[in-house]
């Protein structure tokens, strides 16, 4: 019976082909979805076990470059009780003002792009292993020689000259009387959040923090500051680095760090909140895929019914040979699950490559890893078999009510 079937569902050829065809499309948007939601957890989980024990410190109620940290801070925080001791590495950095890079607002990817200049302490970055030991191309800055570190994103996307010994100008005054020109010398390669491109994001450059002091002298800004610590504890788990938060901004509150207050937050909590958002448009991405797939399954039912409708003398004779109403149902539902399983062939087929295409620079989501899982393939499985017995019940059962004796009475 199996063969017979399978023979059946290609009798009409143009109308098994669409009807496979418009189930391909919907499982291959699935499956696509299926696989960046695949990258898109590795990625963030990769981001959660790279940010476990780091802590962020700004002035409070401050961010980005009106954060205004004394220098003597760190000491402050490496001798604030229960937090010092479990300290295993750290690194200061500053952020330059945004309104130094005003001029290339309009030179990046997306509204809201901004090119942020921070400064780094290069010894402590090292210790870090931060951006200055990810260069891969050109070589790290020289400390007082106006040099930078470009991002490999920036770099790609940039609407203005951002090759090996380019400059780029930053205006330290509103009138842009006073500037700064620092020479590119190397590229780095960022940390991927899984961020989509389309979304608004800060490209990081990176100089020496005295060339961002002298910068901010030279443009009459409070110099010799810090607007953002960062601090590495030693620690297990991501609860153990709330502890430690919870210690630093007590410890402030109750005028531990008098004049300054400071907030402390855990950079991993920066990852869930993403994440957690981006959990929303996964799963409004799933109905439209359910949706698709459910309009391909509807060719598979108009399919098959024009088949029934067309083939209805052939199930007369059945009945009249000795096959029971259940033996037609059964082939109805194998011709369907036939043409349901190809469409999973073909849209499997294509999804894969559709997903190398979107795993290079052709990909709308920046650079998110797309994984092909067993679940995704399993799953796109699982909806053709079901589309298939789905479409094919109803078509099965208007033909196993077919009348012999007035159907063949009529030849």
């Amino acid at each position: 019976m199996l063969m017979f079937s399978i023979r059946n569902a290609f009798r009409k050829k143009s109308t098994a082909i669409l009807a496979s065809l418009g189930v391909a499309i919907g499982l291959m948007l699935v499956f696509v979805v299926s696989a960046y939601t695949a990258g898109v957890q590795f990625q963030f989980q990769d981001n959660l076990t790279r940010t476990l024990g780091i802590v962020n410190v700004i002035e409070k109620s401050q961010v980005g470059p009106n954060s205004h940290l004394p220098l003597n801070i760190t000491d402050s925080l490496l001798n604030t009780e229960g937090v010092g001791d479990f300290i295993i590495d750290y690194n200061v950095e500053t952020q330059a003002p945004y309104s130094y890079t005003i001029d290339y607002l309009d030179k990046l990817e997306n509204p809201g792009d901004r090119l942020t200049v921070a400064g780094l302490n290069k010894t402590l970055d090292e210790n870090w292993r931060g951006f200055t030991t990810r260069i891969i191309e050109g070589r790290n800055f020289e400390n007082g020689q106006n040099e930078t570190i470009i991002s490999s994103k920036l770099a790609s996307i940039a609407d203005f000259p951002v090759t090996i010994n380019n400059n780029i100008t930053l205006n330290l005054d509103l009138i842009g009387n006073k500037t700064l020109n620092l020479t590119i010398v190397g590229i780095y390669e960022p940390f991927e959040d899984g961020t989509p491109h389309f979304v608004p994001r800060d490209y990081f450059i990176y100089t020496d923090i005295q060339t961002i002091w002298d910068a901010r002298n030279k443009s009459e800004d409070e110099t010799d500051i810090y607007t953002l610590i960062s601090l590495r504890f030693d620690v297990k788990s991501h609860e153990e680095t709330t502890e430690f938060v919870e210690k630093i901004n007590n410890f402030s509150d109750n005028d531990g760090y008098n004049p300054i207050y400071v907030s402390a937050f855990a950079l991993f909590a920066f990852y869930e909140a993403i994440e957690e958002n981006l959990r929303i448009i996964d799963s409004f991405t799933a109905i439209l895929g359910i949706i698709t797939v459910l309009a391909g399954g509807m060719a598979i039912i108009v399919g098959q019914l024009m088949s029934v409708s067309s083939r209805m003398k052939e199930f007369a004779i059945l009945k009249a040979t000795g096959w029971k109403n259940k033996h037609i149902i059964i082939n109805i539902i194998q011709e369907s699950l036939t043409l349901s399983l190809m469409g999973a062939g073909v849209g499997l087929l294509i999804g894969s490559l559709l997903i190398f295409l979107l795993s290079g620079r052709l990909s709308p989501f920046g650079n998110t890893p797309i994984i092909i899982t067993w679940q995704g393939i399993l799953q796109v499985i699982i909806y053709a078999v079901a589309l298939g017995i789905l479409g094919g019940i109803y078509p099965g059962i208007k033909a196993s009510r077919v009348r012999p004796v007035k159907v063949l009475k009529e030849l």
